[in-house]
C-alpha cells in the first residue's frame, strides 16, 4: 500500500515538473513569430543569383515558322528574395522579339544583348538585369510555302416563316492565303470557318466569323464577313398559254390542255408587278421525233429572275399532230 502511495506522489511531481497548456501555446507563438520574422528578413533581402528563364518568341517574320521548343535564357539578377521567389513560382517568361533575327543560315541567330532594355521591362521594378547568358541565342526555323485556299462556311441558317434568301450566301473574302510547311499545304484543300448559327433570320444580314486554326499553318486572315440578303416571299398562280418551239413550216401541233398552272414563289415587294407575259412556256417538237414519250414536257424558258421556286400544273400534255 505505501508503495502504491509513493508511485502516485512520483506520477504528480512529474506532471508538475511538465508546462501547462498556456506555456505551450505560448512557446508554439512565439517559434512561429520568430520565423516570421527570420523570413521576412531574409526575403526583404537583396540577392544576386543567375536564373533561368523560357522564352516566348514573339515579331516572328512573316514566311517563319519556329518548332515548339523549351529553349531558356540565363539572366544574372539583382533582385529582393520576395522577387526570387515569384520569379520560380510564376515561372515567369521573357519575351524575346524576332524582328531583328538573322534567317540567312541553316539555323536562326538573335542578339539578346541589343534587347537587354526590352528584357529589363519585363521583370519586377526592384529587379536589376546584371546580364544575360549567352549574349547571342541560335534557335532552328522552318521556311514557309503559301497556298491559297477557298474559304468553307460553317453556317446554320434558320429563317423566319415567309422569309427566303434572295440569292446564295455570300462572304468576303471567299479565299485566304496560308502559310506553312508544303506537305502540310498539299493536303489541304480548303479553310472552314467556326460554326455560326443564325436564328430568326428575317433582314439583311452581315456577320465576322472567325476562322478556325489549324496547327503549325499561319493565317493571314483570321476572319470573314459572311452577307445575306433575304426578304420576305409569297406565291402566286398564273394561267399561260403552252407554246410550241422547233416546229416545222407545214406542221400543226394541238395540246392537250393547251394552257397549264404555274405556281410561283416571289418576294413579296415585287409580287403585283410580275405578269404572266412575264413567263414562257413551251414543248419541245423535237420530243415528238426522238420519241421519247408520249407525252410532251412542259418547259419554262423564260421567267423573272427573282422567281424563287416554281411549279408546273400539269407537267405533261397529250398532243395531236396535224400536217
Amino acid at each position: 500500500m505505501k508503495s502504491i502511495l509513493n508511485k502516485s506522489k512520483g506520477y504528480e511531481r512529474f506532471l508538475e515538473i511538465l508546462p501547462s497548456k498556456g506555456r505551450i501555446r505560448f512557446f508554439i507563438y512565439f517559434i512561429l513569430l520568430s520565423l516570421t520574422f527570420w523570413t521576412s528578413t531574409k526575403l526583404s533581402n537583396s540577392y544576386t543569383l543567375e536564373q533561368s528563364f523560357p522564352i516566348k518568341w514573339i515579331n516572328i517574320p512573316k514566311g517563319y515558322m519556329l518548332p515548339h521548343t523549351n529553349q531558356q535564357i540565363n539572366a544574372s539578377i539583382t533582385a529582393s528574395g520576395v522577387d526570387i521567389f515569384l520569379y520560380r513560382l510564376l515561372n515567369k517568361t521573357i519575351e524575346i522579339s524576332l524582328s531583328q533575327a538573322n534567317f540567312s543560315g541553316k539555323k536562326g541567330q538573335i542578339n539578346l544583348l541589343n534587347q537587354q532594355f526590352l528584357i529589363q521591362k519585363q521583370f519586377f521594378d526592384n529587379t536589376k538585369l546584371d546580364f544575360i547568358n549567352p549574349g547571342f541565342l541560335i534557335f532552328d526555323f522552318n521556311l514557309l510555302g503559301e497556298k491559297l485556299l477557298p474559304i468553307d462556311p460553317k453556317v446554320q441558317i434558320n429563317l423566319r416563316a415567309g422569309y427566303l434568301l434572295d440569292s446564295d450566301l455570300k462572304i468576303i473574302p471567299d479565299s485566304i492565303l496560308i502559310r506553312g510547311s508544303n506537305s502540310i499545304l498539299d493536303t489541304l484543300t480548303s479553310i472552314k470557318s467556326k460554326l455560326i448559327i443564325l436564328n430568326d433570320v428575317h433582314e439583311n444580314l452581315k456577320r465576322k466569323v472567325s476562322l478556325q486554326s489549324v496547327s503549325e499553318l499561319q493565317l493571314l486572315e483570321s476572319k470573314t464577313t459572311l452577307h445575306l440578303a433575304v426578304s420576305r416571299y409569297s406565291e402566286k398562280e398564273f394561267t399561260l398559254n403552252i407554246n410550241v418551239v422547233n416546229l416545222p413550216n407545214g406542221i400543226r401541233v394541238k395540246l392537250f390542255p393547251p394552257k397549264a398552272k404555274v405556281r410561283v414563289t416571289l418576294p413579296l415587294s415585287i409580287l403585283r408587278t410580275v405578269k404572266a407575259s412575264d413567263f414562257n412556256l413551251v414543248v419541245d417538237y423535237n420530243s415528238i421525233l426522238q420519241k421519247e414519250d408520249s407525252q410532251l414536257k412542259l418547259k419554262i424558258i423564260g421567267k423573272p429572275p427573282a422567281v424563287k421556286k416554281l411549279t408546273l400544273n400539269p407537267k405533261k400534255v397529250n398532243y395531236l399532230i396535224r400536217k
